[in-house]
């Protein structure tokens, strides 16, 4: 009867004992060229991580940039665009560094975008990797049950 008592008891407190939460894992995938998208979307990018983070539920984003977006992580851009866009770029970038050393995002620049803008991945923001084709870091990354969110306007 003890044994029997013990073992139930034993179930039950298996039963509820709390189980890893699942990693929330997510691309973003950004290829606008809209300044004032791209910082929405940024801006969005950081609420979900809070929102993981106050829910106390592990996350890993990764930030893939290429196309139009491109020249957003490049401190040679300001050379490029119209003096209306100047505070968007500061903005975008400054939400860039903050969600990389604050959050945790992976961001990865598209080397075949670099060189189609003609930029040198030298002039990248602290701490962007460049990766060969972003496309390819896209498809691995769902393959490996990373959700999918395109930035595109």
């Amino acid at each position: 009867m003890k044994k029997s008592v013990i073992l139930m008891l034993l179930l039950v407190s298996l039963t509820m004992a709390e189980s890893p939460k699942p990693v929330n894992k997510a691309v973003f995938d950004c290829s606008a060229e809209d300044m004032g998208f791209i910082l929405t979307r940024m801006k969005l990018i950081e609420q979900t991580a809070k929102d993981f983070i106050e829910a106390k539920e592990p996350y890993d984003f990764v930030l893939t940039i290429h196309s139009q977006c491109t020249p957003v992580a490049s401190t040679e851009s300001f050379e490029y665009v119209d003096e209306t866009q100047v505070k968007l770029l500061k903005n975008i970038q400054t939400q860039l560094l903050r969600l990389m050393n604050e959050y945790k995002v992976d961001i990865r620049v598209c080397r075949i975008a670099l060189n189609a803008h003609g930029l040198d991945p030298k002039t990248l923001l602290p701490n962007i990797n460049t990766t060969k084709n972003s496309f390819l870091d896209v498809i691995r990354l769902q393959n490996s049950g990373y959700a999918l969110f395109p930035l595109i306007k």
